[in-house]
């Protein structure tokens, strides 16, 4: 008698953006090996439809309740039910699965994650921000409920599988590395003439546009800090972040005896996305593979942090405590919205940060609410700061 695959059953909240779409194609390729329960879009009517047809859900919502009709016309033949709104998300967040892709974009992602947790067995995060915010909320919540977090961050995904094979106290230190973005080698004065269009073109990656601002500013990696303090509890002075162009090594972890371990592979987010949907094993996932003798070289550089400000800003609201990190994030979000809309320019966005993480205190973080509540706030000093002008 023959051993029978149990498929997986999976979810895919942000099933549009780029990480739903690589998704995707990994659930393409291993149909044999998942059913799709639930998918999530927030104004892609189309993007919604097409993958609805492709992965046969049991559930489709988007969350943009004045596009329900046009969704609902456009699988009229189909026999999926079909819902929309942030109470939808929520109910469905809190349906029984497998795996649930978290891949809502910034901060409205925390509550359906936190939602999920105990209702999922697994959370592949694609949704930094929930960490970041939701911090031990979050990973207290998931060892209870007996609930994997894989992250699907190509650095932190390269390091949850190196660490998952050694012992901390082993451990000196990790290194997360960053494409260094495009204005990589950029003077403070040359950023500040630097427009949306072009801080939004990644030289490696093809993400959205508030990640791909936060990718510019080096915001990503000041989150991605954050996210590994909470995710792998290394204290952050054992964090380094580096410069490496190629984008071929994800992630290095030092151990006391000075030898390394390194992550390599091609720049494609179907690899970390197709190691959290079968782990702890590997399956197909169709990316190119990664040619060592066609590589001429592999750079190295240290942070301009006098330029690109917003690690030491992390650093810096990680030490302050978690409502400050909090704050942070917030304040980012709002700052990168001005910036697109032309309300600040490129340095702006550093300096709003720093300047209101400079002048708070922590404050105690016991729930959702809190957070909820830390963020809101935040939000409103970082718009009237904008609004008045009075930053540098």
């Amino acid at each position: 008698m023959g051993f029978k695959y149990k498929k997986k059953i999976v979810s895919i909240f942000g099933i549009t953006g780029s990480v739903g779409t690589s998704t995707q194609d990994i659930l393409k390729l291993n149909k044999d090996k998942f059913i799709v329960d639930t998918i999530v879009a927030k104004n892609n009517v189309k993007g919604l439809i097409d993958a609805a047809i492709l992965l046969n859900p049991k559930l489709v919502i988007i969350s943009n309740s004045n596009k329900y009709d046009k969704l609902k016309e456009g699988l009229e033949k189909y026999d999926f039910e079909i819902a929309s709104g942030d109470k939808a998300i929520l109910d469905a967040s809190r349906r029984k699965v497998d795996i649930l892709v978290a891949a809502i974009i910034g901060y409205a992602g925390l509550i359906t994650t936190y939602s999920s947790v105990g209702y999922a067995k697994t959370i592949a995060l694609a949704n930094k921000e929930s960490l970041v915010c939701g911090g031990p909320l979050l990973i207290t919540k998931a060892k209870q409920k007996k609930c994997n977090i894989i992250p699907l961050d190509s650095e932190h995904n390269t390091l949850f599988q190196i660490l998952n094979a050694h012992k901390h106290n082993d451990i000196s230190r990790i290194i997360i590395t960053a494409s260094g973005g495009p204005f990589r080698g950029y003077s403070y004065d040359q950023l500040n003439k630097v427009t949306p269009a072009e801080a939004i073109a990644h030289p490696i990656w093809n993400m959205g546009k508030k990640i791909s601002i936060d990718s510019a500013t080096l915001m990503n990696k000041g989150l991605e800090l954050i996210e590994a303090f909470y995710l792998f509890h290394i204290n952050q002075n054992k964090i380094d972040i580096i410069v490496h162009p190629e984008s071929i090594i994800h992630g290095i972890v030092e151990y006391n005896d000075g030898s390394m371990n390194a992550g390599l592979s091609t720049p494609d987010m179907r690899t970390p996305i197709s190691y959290a949907l079968n782990y702890p094993n590997k399956i197909n996932n169709n990316v190119k593979s990664l040619k060592l003798t066609a590589l001429k070289s592999l750079n190295f550089k240290a942070v301009d942090n006098n330029v690109f400000k917003a690690i030491n800003i992390s650093r810096n609201a990680l030490d302050i405590g978690h409502s400050a990190v909090i704050c942070l994030n917030a304040v980012n979000e709002i700052t990168v919205d001005a910036f697109l809309n032309k309300k600040i320019n490129f340095n702006a966005i550093s300096n709003i940060n720093e300047m209101v993480i400079s002048n708070i205190t922590n404050k105690k973080v016991s729930n959702i609410d809190d957070i909820v509540d830390i963020d809101i706030e935040s939000r409103k000093i970082a718009s009237e700061i904008i609004s008045t002008g009075k930053f540098k």
